[in-house]
């Protein structure tokens, strides 16, 4: 995780956002266009993202639906003001899945990622607030190949062989699990190599696993500029339960989702 000083303009935050920046140091941890991150760093430690309402009021809902079961940062407050809302979390204990000391076992870390995953994919999924994604998900990608947009950086091929490969999978019978949604390296918090929990979790909901499977494999090789640890990283989380052609089809769908 990137830091660096910020000047956060107070008079446009919520006063109940404010009791928390007495005295405290906050920096900037954006890694989006579009939210603003900032880590504030006092008595305690905690974590403020500001985006549109939209947004946020599904990923607070989701990150109340996670605390219990120990995946996620507990929400410390969220307050809509206009068109943005202003979410703010206690920081979790360790460090994200890129800082130095985790990359440097990479072997280690692919595993600890399968192993996490595969916990968080056995969640209860009856009262998730969000249990449609593979409809969203479908949904988005079926709407950019009417638009033309894909991200040619996800998959090798071109957008007329990746559209054609889409819909011959399109139909696949697709499993039902909470899924991250962005499971990627930067959104996994670990503390003595053991799981802290997860953050940005505002994409995620019920859809099938292979989303986030193919995002592990993804980041793994992207970070580590290596494709080698990819089957760690599946075996850790159960080599048995992969199908490939579910693989291929949200690869496609990722690609087409931005």
């Amino acid at each position: 995780m990137q830091l660096t000083q910020a000047c956060l303009e107070t008079s446009s935050l919520p006063e109940s956002i404010l009791n928390y920046l007495q005295d405290a140091v906050v920096l900037d941890s954006s890694c989006s266009e579009r939210a603003r991150t900032f880590c504030i760093r006092g008595k305690e430690s905690y974590f403020l993202k500001i985006d549109h309402a939209t947004l946020l009021d599904r990923e607070q809902a989701l990150l109340k639906w996670l605390y219990p079961y120990g995946f996620a940062p507990v929400v410390v407050e969220y307050e809509v003001w206009g068109e943005l809302g202003y979410l703010l979390t206690r920081a979790l204990p360790g460090e994200d899945g890129i800082s130095p000391g985790h990359l440097k076992q990479p072997e280690k870390l692919a595993i600890l990622m399968g192993e996490s995953l595969a916990r968080l994919h056995a969640l209860p999924i009856l009262d998730c607030p969000y249990p449609e994604r593979n409809m969203e998900l479908l949904a988005e990608a079926e709407d950019n190949i009417r638009k033309g947009i894909m991200d040619s950086g996800i998959i090798g091929s071109s957008f007329q062989e990746a559209a054609s490969r889409f819909y011959q999978l399109r139909s696949l019978p697709l499993e039902r699990v909470y899924i991250h949604g962005d499971f990627c390296l930067p959104n996994i918090i670990i503390r003595d190599w053991q799981l802290s929990g997860f953050v940005d979790l505002g994409t995620g909901g019920v859809a099938d696993p292979h989303y986030d499977l193919f995002w592990g494999i993804w980041t793994l090789k992207y970070n580590l500029k290596t494709p080698a640890f990819g089957d760690i990283f599946l075996e850790a989380y159960g080599k048995s339960r992969v199908d490939n052609d579910r693989l291929e089809l949200c690869a496609l769908i990722a690609a087409f989702t931005l």
